[in-house]
């Protein structure tokens, strides 16, 4: 042991320990310096993903909106197809009965034609004989003109003569009568032909229409289906696998917990929002099975996407929504990859509770269920705008089904650059019928309204 210290006492020794530990130093710098460069070649790259996924969230959300208003157009042209051919329908039925009308008119004006022709040459008859019975009569007088009593004979052909006078009165008359009869006939069968020539172009035109709609209606179901495969290929890879796959991976590991949040921005992940839901059902939330389950596409902003993803996550019930608290409306939100404040702003938690409530009871308040104040409850309508409509003095639902169209714009435009695209048009009719109480019109109403516009504005 001596003989060691001792040899390190030797100036070669020394030397020795001294490049050894330069050696190290040099190592330890030039690892870290790699490290650091491939640290910050991973923060980079961690940003451009997330950038990506954020482009292409905003990208399927716009493909959703442009479904859901072609879904809209695609609901309004089928109930105009359906009116088209009822017109068309209505119109073939008018088109058969104008049409067996003007057979039977027809029908008549040729047998008028037959009854005329035949009192024609019976009229010619009798007076070929009234000419002869004149001839006769001209003939007697001659011969009888010493006679100061008329023969038998002549007074004979004088009645003769008085009735075929007679006859050929009436048959006059009766031909005259059947004149205007026929005339008359031949009028309404000429206005008949014209209502079914207008019936026919009618016919033609809803016809046409109708190709038209069912051309349309093939159109936008092609695009409907289009679109849904563009929203399929875009949930192929969900904000968890791109959190999972380049955010999450041990790359982030060589990253201090500083960059990594402003990275991420500091917002918890959709897997820790699922974990934190799952973890309140039990607790905060009630527990559901899905035999249990109600349907909650019938709350307002939510479809048959997002309740398979409310099912994916334990949530069956309308009770179990009416149970949020702000906070897990925060985390749902996180976890369903929903639009911030949609829930608050379509207030799901509201029209839960009223959903959950017994079928009896529902019904008899329902009126009673809705606020007169709650200006939110109008598709379209969100805190902001609230505010805005409270201080131009519109406080109810009464008050606002009793504004007009043009005063609410004119409130909106006044507010500022943001609130001129809003459309207020069909606020009023929603109002009202909030106000009335006929929640059920009020929800087919919006169900057709797109974002709270009329479908195609």
């Amino acid at each position: 042991m001596e003989n060691l210290f001792e040899s390190l006492n030797h100036q070669d020794s020394v030397f020795f320990l001294l490049s050894m530990l330069v050696s190290f130093l040099i190592g330890f710098i030039a690892a870290w310096l790699m490290w650091r460069g491939a640290a910050k070649r991973h923060q980079r790259e961690a940003a451009s993903w997330k950038q990506k996924y954020d482009s292409l969230n905003l990208e399927m959300t716009a493909l959703r909106e442009k479904l859901d208003l072609s879904t809209a157009d695609l609901a309004k042209s089928k109930r105009e197809a359906e009116i088209a051919l009822d017109q068309a329908t209505t119109t073939q039925n008018e088109k058969l009965k104008w049409q067996k009308d003007l057979d039977q008119a027809l029908e008549e004006t040729v047998r008028l034609q037959v009854a005329s022709n035949s009192y024609q040459s019976t009229i010619e008859e009798l007076n070929s004989q009234i000419a002869h019975l004149k001839s006769n009569n001209e003939q007697l007088a001659l011969s009888s003109s010493s006679d100061t009593k008329p023969s038998e004979k002549l007074l004979e052909i004088q009645n003769d003569y008085h009735v075929a006078q007679e006859r050929l009165s009436l048959l006059e008359t009766k031909i005259a009568q059947l004149t205007t009869e026929n005339e008359t006939l031949r009028s309404g069968i000429k206005k008949e032909d014209e209502n079914l020539l207008n019936l026919l172009q009618s016919y033609n035109d809803s016809t046409h229409r109708l190709g038209s709609l069912e051309e349309k209606i093939g159109n936008l179901i092609a695009e409907n289906e289009a679109l849904r495969s563009e929203l399929a290929n875009f949930n192929i890879i969900s904000a968890e696998e791109v959190s999972t796959r380049f955010i999450e991976q041990p790359i982030m590991a060589s990253i201090n917990p500083a960059d990594k949040e402003a990275i991420t921005g500091g917002a918890i992940s959709p897997s820790d929002a699922k974990n934190e839901v799952l973890a309140a059902i039990g607790n905060t939330i009630p527990t559901a099975t899905a035999d249990e389950k109600d349907d909650l596409t019938e709350i307002k902003g939510i479809g048959s996407f997002l309740e398979k993803k409310l099912n994916a996550l334990g949530i069956y019930k309308f009770e179990q929504v009416s149970k949020l608290t702000p906070n897990l409306v925060e985390k749902l939100t996180t976890a369903i990859e929903f639009f911030p404040g949609r829930i608050e702003r379509d207030d799901w938690v509201g029209q839960a509770a009223i959903l959950a409530l017994p079928q009896k009871k529902k019904t008899t308040s329902k009126a009673k269920a809705v606020k007169a104040e709650d200006l939110k409850i109008i598709e379209g309508i969100g805190p902001k705008i609230e505010s805005l409509l409270q201080g131009a003095g519109i406080h109810t639902l009464t008050d606002l089904s009793n504004a007009s169209v043009e005063h609410l714009k004119e409130i909106l435009l006044n507010a500022g650059e943001r609130y001129r695209v809003h459309d207020p048009s069909t606020w009023p009719d929603q109002a009202q019928l909030a106000a009335n109480g006929e929640m059920e019109k009020l929800k087919e109403y919006q169900d057709f309204l797109a974002g709270g516009r009329m479908p195609g504005k």
